[in-house]
This record gives structure tokens, sequence and C-alpha cells, in this order.
């Protein structure tokens, strides 16, 4: 046979079978009449390969496969290394199931929602919500801006649960408060110069307060957890995404403020 027959006999490709020559898993045919000779012996060979492979045994562990195993030692190995690949399968099956239930979640948030995103639908919600509001440019953006820095948390790691249920709990006066928290933040952005005066920081301090408030009034043992996690934000990867979305010294100071507030009540 040529190699081309070869290869359509095994099911593979020419460029499968040199590249078996090159790892010296397939023996080379002397060379005949302006093309190599390939028997019997290289297909059964080849079809060997072939089904471990496609069993999933790694190609550096196919040489000592091909031969029938001599002693116990030998079997020994063998089993060793199939017990590997077995496992190695097993975890990529797990792998496999995660990603299919990932995107069965995204394909079912595209058609509830109209919109590929990481965030609960009870958070795109609210920010769809806040977005019908009248809300001024600016604070239109704050708002746009949190929700991304909310997406990505969410590339990392889920939100809590707590979060979502706090979220599903905003009722209309919730809402309001959210939106005035927001407004006197923005006011306060677009006249504080790059250093704040300690009247800012009372200020901004008191709306963290609010919005803590805000949130026990919706339900204040999940308000009082998120508190106490929230404490282990204070983390310069985390900082850094914050003055990434919010480059004002108030926004900064805000969160600032939350975490100071998170790492009292965790001392309690």
């Amino acid at each position: 046979m040529q190699v081309k027959d070869l290869a359509t006999l095994a099911g593979t490709t020419v460029r499968t079978v040199r590249y078996y020559h090159q790892l010296g898993l397939l023996g080379v045919p002397e060379q005949g009449q302006g093309w190599r000779s390939y028997g019997f012996a290289h297909l059964t060979r080849l079809m060997r390969i072939r089904w471990l492979v496609e069993s999933g045994v790694p190609l550096s562990e196919v040489p000592h496969m091909l031969a029938p195993p001599a002693n116990a030692d030998e079997r020994a190995v063998v089993v060793d290394d199939l017990d590997g690949v077995l496992a190695a399968i097993d975890e990529r099956i797990d792998t496999l199931k995660e990603q299919r239930h990932r995107v069965a979640t995204l394909l079912e948030r595209v058609h509830s929602q109209g919109r590929l995103s990481p965030l609960p639908p009870a958070v795109v919600r609210l920010y769809a919500a806040l977005a019908q509001r009248p809300l001024a440019p600016a604070l239109a953006e704050s708002m746009r801006r949190e929700r991304d820095l909310l997406e990505l948390a969410c590339y990392h790691a889920p939100l809590p649960d707590d979060v979502v249920a706090l979220v599903e709990g905003l009722g209309d006066d919730q809402l309001d408060a959210i939106c005035g928290i927001w407004e006197e933040c923005q006011a306060l952005a677009a006249h504080v110069s790059r250093r704040l005066t300690p009247i800012d920081r009372d200020r901004i301090t008191d709306l963290a307060r609010q919005a803590v408030e805000v949130a026990e009034g919706v339900d204040r043992d999940i308000a009082t957890r998120l508190l106490v996690r929230a404490a282990d934000l204070d983390r310069p990867p985390v900082r850094a995404a914050v003055h990434l979305a919010y480059p004002s010294p108030v926004y900064r100071e805000l969160f600032a403020a939350v975490l100071a507030l998170a790492a009292e009540r965790s001392r309690r």
C-alpha cells in the first residue's frame, strides 16, 4: 500500500501517519519504486495506535501499551497509566458538564433578558428598572458603570445568593432612596476637586450609612451578612477595578466608607 491507502484504511490522514513516524510509533517502510510500500503489519499497528489514542490514551503513553506486557511489573505500569487516563477523562467530563450548565444558563438569559450577561436575572431587572427612571445623563452613566463593575465580579465568581435575595426585595421606596444617594454622589463629584475636604468626607460617610440602611430596610439579616462579607473586598485588585470604573475621588471615598462600615460590623 501507499501511504494514502494506509491512511484511508485506518480512517486517518497522511499527515497523522507521518507524525507517528516522527514519534517513533510507526515504523517507516523501505523506499520502493518512487514510493514507500506499507504492509499489513503497518496497518494493524496503526489501527492499534488509533484505537488507543481515540480511547483517550496520551501519545506519550502509547509506546509501552503497544506490546503485550511481559511480566507483572509491566502490567502494573499499564494499569497505573490507564487508571490515570480514566481519572483525566472523568475530570474532563466534570469540566464539560460545568461548561454545558454555564452555556445553558447563558442561553436562557438571552431568551429571557435579551442580552448576554453573567448577572442574575434579578440584578438585570434592577438596572433595567433604574434605566427607565428620568435620570440625568451623568447619573445614568454611573449606574451603567456600577452594573459593569458587578458583571466584572461575576466573571470571577457568581454573585452571592444574599445579593440576589436583597435585590429581589427592593421596592419602589428603596429604588427612590438608591437614586437619591446616587444623585448626591453625582452632585458632590461635579464640584469636588481632586482633594476631598473633611466636610466632603463626612457627607460621603453619611451617604454610605444611608446605603446600608436601605439594605437593612429590605432584610437586616441579609444586610449584616453582606457587610461582614464585604470586609474581604478590601484588596488591591478590587480597589483597582473600582478606581478604573470611578475616577472621581467621591466614588472612591464612598467605596472606602462602605468597606469601613463593613469592617466595623465584622468586628462586632
